[in-house]
């Protein structure tokens, strides 16, 4: 009975003080929880201009009427997060006339050109272009076309008419391009001659005024004389204030000329060195060296392939597998450059592509991976990257965070892994599982 009373007693006296109230007690993270990955990179804010590019190969839409078909798909581009539609180059091609080669074969390439201001018949007419750009825009994008400055077809009219505007040989024959291989295809134009000048501008001018096109990507734009791009696109901007010009060139004096977006090939190899068992750490350093040449709002483009890199090889092979390629590319889109999508890389094609050629792609080929890359890329487009950013890395891990909170967090790896997120910013998880080249977006 005393016992009883003991207990009794005891319990009223904990009651009374709350002693009996239930505690939280401090939660204690073991294994995986406690994985947080550890800060890589640290950017202030910078105002870019971090555009999401479609590249269309109108050879990829049959032998006849491109324009309409690619009309035909804007809503599927535009569900790609793209902003700026940039077509290959949509001129007549020109035709071989040399010496030795298949004589006036077609060589097939776009980049042959025979008149800068007339369309390829193959693709439609000039009216069914128009109604192609005037789509796109009515849709939201910009429409960029491509430019070929260094060379033309063979069969150009400007040979025949204003032959002392190309090089020429000791022979006193029309030269082909040998800066960089020989392109037996072309010939060189000569931009020591003013009278050139006025011409090729005129003709960059004419699509502007003509179709109201939003920029140009420059083929070859280092080939191409410096001061010929300062005048010529300062003509431009002057035309269409926000004219957007990219250069087909991984060197940074391009920027000088007035181009707002060079080409990143360094990107694509540092990207595969990381999927392919490269430390984070080693890719964020190169990253940090690459971001500082370009000064903002100019930026850099990355991708993972283009119209050059698909004679090569898929996407796949180049980065081991679809989804591999597809979270390369939601990496590269992450960071503080702009971003292209070669069109056709969400069908998960399985053959190079050779653009010289002419051929009906499948676009519902790979339904998956194709809505697997438009709810990316549309996620994508709607993070805010203007304001500061810091990088992490844990193992195969690199997550990219902005003060916005917008966060792409990426598996580089083929082997899953599981990491505490909660410790780099509010709103994400504490525990998250990552499969192989899996990748996670936080708006």
């Amino acid at each position: 009975m005393k016992k009883i009373l003991y207990f009794l007693a005891l319990a009223i006296a904990f009651t009374a003080c709350g002693c009996g109230k239930p505690k939280e007690l401090p939660i204690i993270h073991t294994g995986d929880q406690a994985n947080a990955p550890t800060e890589l990179l640290s950017l202030e804010a910078s105002a870019r201009d971090n555009w999401q590019i479609y590249q269309v190969n109108l050879k990829l839409y049959g032998n006849s009427g491109a324009f309409g078909k690619v009309q035909a798909r804007l809503d599927d581009i535009k569900a790609l997060g793209t902003e700026i539609l940039y077509l290959m180059p949509v001129y007549a091609d020109g035709k071989t006339v040399l010496p030795g080669l298949p004589g006036n074969k077609p060589f097939g390439s776009p980049y042959c050109i025979k008149n800068y201001k007339e369309v390829n018949s193959l693709y439609g007419s000039l009216e069914e272009l128009r109604s192609l750009v005037k789509a796109a825009k009515g849709k939201g994008m910009k429409v960029m076309f491509d430019w070929v400055a260094n060379h033309t077809s063979w069969d150009n009219v400007w040979l025949t008419e204003h032959p002392e505007w190309y090089e020429h040989k000791a022979d006193g024959s029309i030269a082909w391009p040998t800066k960089d291989g020989e392109w037996k295809d072309v010939a060189q134009l000569d931009f020591g001659k003013k009278e050139l000048w006025a011409a090729m501008e005129d003709a960059l001018e004419y699509w502007v005024k003509e179709l109201d096109i939003d920029g140009y990507r420059c083929d070859y734009a280092h080939g191409v004389r410096d001061d010929f791009w300062k005048e010529a696109i300062g003509r431009l901007k002057e035309l269409k204030p926000g004219f957007v010009m990219l250069a087909e060139s991984d060197f940074d004096r391009m920027y000088n000329n007035g181009f707002d977006i060079i080409f990143d090939r360094a990107m694509k190899s540092n990207m595969r060195k990381l999927f392919s068992g490269g430390k984070p750490a080693d890719f964020v350093s190169w990253y940090k060296g690459d971001l500082a040449k370009a000064p903002a709002p100019k930026t850099k483009l990355y991708f993972v392939t283009n119209h050059d890199d698909a004679t090569e090889g898929t996407p796949a092979a180049q980065f081991g597998s679809n989804e591999a390629a597809l979270a390369a590319y939601v990496l590269m889109s992450a960071l503080n450059g702009s971003a292209m999508v070669y069109g056709s890389q969400e069908t998960g094609y399985s053959s190079t592509i050779n653009f010289f050629n002419t051929q009906t792609m499948d676009w519902k080929a790979n339904p998956s991976l194709t809505q697997a890359y438009q709810a990316a890329l549309s996620d994508l487009a709607a993070g805010d990257r203007s304001k500061a950013v810091k990088i992490y890395g844990l193992e195969s891990l690199v997550v990219v965070r902005y003060a916005s909170g917008f966060t792409v967090a990426v598996n580089t790896g083929k082997t899953g892994l599981t990491a505490n997120l909660s410790k780099i910013g509010t709103g994400l998880p504490e525990k998250q599982s990552f499969g192989a080249y899996e990748f996670k977006i936080w708006k």
